[in-house]
């Protein structure tokens, strides 16, 4: 069973890294398959693999739901609230089932598909509006929707893997006109309506308490009320698995039942020769995990975390000793079947190897004489199981993580959970009750918050190394598994030069005299990077991406990150335009930059900045740098952009900035054909005419990039300055159909561009 479970999960990833799926008649396989796997136990490896592969695209959701001709017009849909709605600051985003659509008096085929819809604040409604949707209401909206399309890049979030998890078709947006509908209220859900109502009554009795958030997301598992500011503590100090419904809570409350049944149980004689204690406990700890996870809502951790619960729960049931190692086979297994997508998101590897990590340091090797010790010791198990895992999936590790979670596992289990859970059930008594209790819950999680903050600001919190190669992951896990093994073993100390390819991973770099460009997927914006052999440059930071996410933490830092990159030696700022300067803050407080030029430093309000002027020069390792404009005066606003040349021994590149007409008039005066560069970047994402033809016969490129949104609102690049661009023979590429586009300029190398969409596609990529 055991390696049956491997095998399963090895064919739902061969599956997942595909860049197309397959054939959908390709499942009818399947019952032959399970023959095979019944009786051929020679092929039982094989077909274990085979019949995950043929699951998981049995229940693989579809693709391309939304036709393009239907993107960005008017559509009528009706259905359900879906989900509890998130209250943002300008809006509210909820996940909607479609009942009926409509284009005019013409079906729209997205009967029964499920959409994320935003409803701003300025599209008919506001934060006390009598028409605030609740979940379960069946409405009549007139949405503008788009494919499920994020922001693609080495190192960054993949939104769509995360849209295509959750089964969402389509994103979109609310219209004001005509107006917003409810049809019926509370006709659907009326599980997560009790969670609404619940998350409801916590606001209503610790109204703007800071950590009303944290309580009603360990209560019923809505976490979009965090800040992002108790996110990032939370995550510098490894304790983020806390700060929800997760494996540990469910197990909590488990155990906490079982031990609360087998006592009330073995007092009663009768009850215990009817039926022994442990069976009677074993079954009120499932009933009491399955009502928790209910209260979740049903998520992706509570759901694996009751699964393996049931395993053991049912072992102990039938009165079976439970193998760990069997129960957490089972467990995958059983997740899965049931959701076959669970390994697309992060957090399925975490939970299983967490609980990998602890049967494997606790089975047979505990003693209760040394509980704080072996305490102590599981935590240190813990992370540095988890050590690989969080290395390659953000390239950094929470240092003081089994000091914040010694202190924060026993005082969230002890204290603030089931306080939280007894004032939630309070509320069915009294409702004096439950704000007493809720009031002892609050006090509890703000002295932990004090202790993450003092922990938070020590140096050296956050451990950053590059992502490692997936073939150091082969030598890693068995070092892993090696230190981790019991003391006395034989070649323990192995472990250690096995895990070296993950403690100081080989880092590309450019050759002498040649670099590397990369231009971000960013949306509406500009981001760029030039690494050369020793040094970074960063050519602006790219737009906010919301109110409490811009591009500089959500792509370029990232990015940065999984280059092996520790620190920016420049970041240059072209000009006080949002699209270009959204990420500047969040590029300085995650990563040092030891310079910054700006033109126009006294609009934009950077410490330290200093003023980029034509003339200036500088070399690195072979490669030369100049700013072509501005002078020190005779251009303002989009026309003084710090326009910045880079030339290799491979070939040249410019970034112009978002100048126009005039400046690149002036450009051509100044240096004629000196402009001339194999990779121009479009000023201004296309926005108009802005590149003259005498300026594009004085660059000559062979290819031009775009930086635009998919479908953004400006449409850009317009059609004519499309047009205008074909005209000189370059190859036109942009970051909205190709992602992240990185030209390598090096000695003896091809120019060729890697395009991040097309090389890394999986099937749930759109093309």
């Amino acid at each position: 069973m055991r390696l049956g479970a491997i095998g399963f999960l090895l064919g739902i990833l061969a599956l997942q890294a595909l860049p197309e799926l397959p054939s959908r008649a390709w499942p009818l396989a399947l019952p032959v398959v399970l023959l095979v796997l019944a009786f051929v136990p020679r092929l039982r490896w094989s077909a274990w693999g085979a019949a995950g592969f043929l699951w998981a695209l049995l229940l693989a959701p579809p693709l391309g739901v939304l036709p393009v001709e239907l993107e960005g017009i008017d559509l009528q849909v009706e259905g359900w609230i879906a989900s509890s709605p998130e209250r943002q600051p300008r809006g509210t985003r909820f996940e909607f089932v479609v009942d009926q659509a409509r284009h005019g008096e013409q079906p729209a085929p997205l009967a029964g598909q499920r959409l994320r819809l935003s409803w701003w604040d300025d599209a008919g409604r506001n934060a006390a509006s009598p028409m605030e949707p609740r979940v379960g209401d069946r409405w009549d909206f007139t949405v503008r929707l788009k494919q499920p399309r994020g922001l693609l890049n080495p190192g960054g979030f993949d939104y769509e893997r995360w849209l295509y998890a959750k089964d969402i078709v389509a994103v979109g947006s609310i219209r004001a006109r005509p107006p917003p509908r409810r049809l019926v209220e509370a006709e659907r859900y009326p599980l997560d309506r009790y969670r609404q109502h619940l998350a409801e009554r916590f606001e209503r009795h610790l109204s703007g308490h800071p950590q009303t958030a944290i309580l009603v997301a360990l209560t019923v598992g809505e976490r979009g009320g965090i800040t992002s500011w108790q996110w990032e503590v939370f995550n510098r100090t490894g304790t983020t698995h806390l700060m929800a419904i997760s494996g540990a809570h469910i197990g909590l409350v488990a155990g906490m039942v079982f031990a609360l049944a087998w006592m009330l149980w073995s007092w009663i004689p009768w009850l215990t020769l009817r039926w022994p204690a442990t069976r009677a406990a074993a079954l009120a700890a499932l009933l009491g995990a399955g009502g928790y996870t209910l209260l979740s809502g049903l998520s992706v951790p509570s759901r694996r975390a009751f699964l393996m619960l049931a395993v053991a729960m049912i072992a102990l049931w039938v009165q079976r000793h439970p193998v760990p190692s069997r129960i957490l086979a089972l467990a995958l297994l059983a997740v899965l079947i049931v959701d076959p997508s669970a390994p697309l998101q992060v957090g399925f590897w975490l939970s299983f190897g967490a609980v990998a990590a602890i049967l494997y340091s606790v089975v047979d090797r505990w003693r209760e004489r040394q509980g704080f010790r072996r305490t102590v010791g599981l935590q240190l198990s813990i992370s540095l199981a988890l050590l690989p895992l969080l290395l390659l999936f953000f390239q950094q590790f929470p240092v003081l993580s089994p000091l914040a979670n010694l202190i924060a596992i026993p005082w969230v289990g002890g204290t603030v959970l089931p306080l939280s859970l007894l004032a939630a059930l309070a509320g069915m008594v009294s409702d004096a009750l439950q704000g007493w209790l809720l009031e002892w819950a609050a006090l509890t999680m703000d002295g932990l918050w004090q202790v993450l903050r003092w922990l938070d600001p020590m140096p050296g919190l956050l451990w950053q190394r590059p992502e490692p190669p997936l073939w150091g992951l082969t030598l890693v896990l068995p070092g892993v598994a090696l230190l981790l093994a019991p003391r006395g073993l034989p070649g323990r100390w192995l472990g250690l030069p096995l895990c070296l390819p993950l403690l100081w991973p080989t880092v590309a770099a450019p050759a002498v005299g040649g670099f590397w460009f990369t231009l971000l997927d960013v949306g509406p914006g500009l981001a760029a990077v030039v690494r050369t052999r020793n040094h970074v440059l960063v050519y602006d930071t790219g737009p906010r991406l919301g109110v409490a996410l811009d591009a500089g933490r959500a792509v370029l830092v990232p990015f940065l990150r999984q280059q092996g990159v520790t620190g920016v030696d420049l970041l240059i700022v072209s000009h006080a335009d949002s699209q270009h300067t959204g990420g500047v803050r969040s590029l300085r407080e995650l990563l040092p930059v030891a310079r910054i030029l700006t033109s126009a430093p006294d609009r934009i309000p950077i410490d330290g900045a200093e003023a980029c002027r034509v003339g200036q020069r500088w070399e690195w390792d072979g490669v030369r740098f100049q700013i072509l404009h501005p002078p020190e005066s005779g251009f303002s606003g989009d026309n003084a952009s710090c326009v910045l040349g880079v030339e290799g021994e491979a070939g040249r590149v410019l970034l112009p900035g978002d100048i126009e007409a005039a400046a690149g008039l002036a450009l051509v005066a100044t240096y004629e054909t000196g402009l001339a560069a194999e990779v121009l970047v479009a000023p201004h994402q296309g926005n108009r005419n802005l590149s003259t033809g005498v300026f594009l016969e004085a660059v000559q490129p062979d290819y031009i990039l775009f930086s635009t949104g998919y479908h953004n609102r400006f449409g850009y690049p317009r059609p004519e300055t499309v047009a205008r661009y074909q005209a000189t023979g370059a190859m036109l590429l942009d970051t909205a159909q190709e992602g992240a586009i990185t030209f390598r300029l090096e000695p003896g190398v091809a120019l060729e561009p890697a395009r991040y969409r097309r090389d890394r596609r999986r099937y749930w990529n759109l093309p």
